[in-house]
């Protein structure tokens, strides 16, 4: 384990990053089959509205910085390239998908509580996600990397797929990490209530609260419109997504993003750029002697953006990562962000074939 001065100020500030206090916002997430592939959705609502889209590339090195109760640090060696959105920064998923087609999303959950800590190695969820996306192509290889890393430093649950059809709803609740899967997501749908509560809601056909963009009305109007799709093509089916997103938008949704994972296709709209842009991912460069890449989530661009990403920009990271902490914690200092993106700019290109 690492013990040099500074290193756990490091530890400190990269938590209390991480662990971002933040006000109750309705995101949600849906997915639903069209001709044997997954599509998947999701709102990001916030009063923050900055975020940028990341190429991550295969082939790269990575670590964390807490260890476990043995003193082992996660690290490992990305096998797959994604491109993911983040609304605080480098390496710091808030959704996206891999090249195998693997999709995630996060939304807020009060009461949210990980692991507590044991001899796996720890990530923070975010970091954990992008692990996930490193290394994983489907939600069983999810679950099963899942028993030899502890999630924590969240406050939010996910929904997740991959091409294979599978759907995942991940929360930390009660101080265990479950993964619901097949039978037990009979509505492939998540908003800012416990799965199980909202499924209930649901089941039950009881009128929803007076709030509209309440998790349980949201959670039952998506349930309403995945099982209304008569569509057959993959226009038509990213249209409807879309759709069932506009229906559950709020007045702070600062971005949608749509995946077909049949075609692995990454569709984004935001509320700058209310155009639809795609990146295909199988005319992405992923491969590790490439520039790391980035594009501003809110930039006026319109159809296939997979060529418009440009080189990494350490400035323009550090100047969003500032931004995001200035709103989320102003207390945090400038030299402690550096340290915190010293730490991911220093992931280099692991040996050859290493996995």
């Amino acid at each position: 384990m690492n013990t040099k001065p500074g290193h756990f100020a490091f530890i400190l500030v990269l938590v209390l990053i991480l662990v971002l206090p933040r006000p109750a916002v309705p995101c949600s997430s849906l997915a639903f089959l069209n001709k044997g592939f997954l599509v998947f959705g999701t709102n990001y609502d916030n009063p923050f509205a900055p975020g940028l889209l990341f190429v991550n590339k295969r082939g790269v090195r990575k670590s964390g910085w807490e260890a476990g109760t043995t003193g082992e640090i996660a690290s490992w060696v990305s096998r797959y390239g994604s491109v993911v959105i983040s609304c605080v920064g480098y390496q710091l998923a808030w959704g996206g998908m891999n090249e195998a087609g693997l999709v995630f999303s996060t939304m807020a959950l009060s009461g949210t509580k990980p692991p507590p800590p044991d001899e796996r190695p720890p990530l923070a969820g975010v970091f954990w996600w992008q692990r996930m996306l490193d290394t994983c192509a489907t939600i069983e290889e999810v679950q099963e990397a899942s028993k030899g890393l502890r999630i924590n430093d969240t406050e939010d649950h996910y929904l997740a797929c991959d091409r294979t059809g599978a759907v995942a709803v991940i929360e930390c609740l009660d101080g265990r990490l479950i993964i619901r899967t097949g039978k037990d997501v009979p509505v492939q749908a998540l908003a800012n209530a416990p799965y199980q509560e909202c499924l209930d809601h649901w089941a039950s056909k009881a009128p929803g609260p007076a709030n509209p963009y309440s998790s349980l009305n949201r959670f039952t109007r998506l349930a309403k419109g995945i099982g209304s799709f008569k569509g057959e093509t993959a226009a038509e089916a990213v249209d409807h997504a879309f759709d069932m997103l506009a229906g559950v938008a709020a007045s702070n949704t600062r971005w949608s993003f749509v995946c077909d994972t049949g075609a692995r296709v990454f569709y984004l709209k935001s509320y700058k750029n209310p155009k639809v842009r795609s990146v295909d991912l199988k005319k992405i460069d992923f491969s590790c002697d490439r520039p790391a890449a980035m594009l501003d989530a809110h930039a006026g661009l319109e159809d296939d953006i997979s060529g418009a990403f440009h080189e990494y920009s350490h400035d323009q990271v550090a100047a969003h990562m500032a931004e995001a902490l200035a709103h989320f914690r102003p207390d945090i200092t400038p030299e402690f962000l550096r340290q915190v993106l010293a730490h991911f700019e220093s992931f280099a290109c692991g040996p050859a074939g290493e996995k």
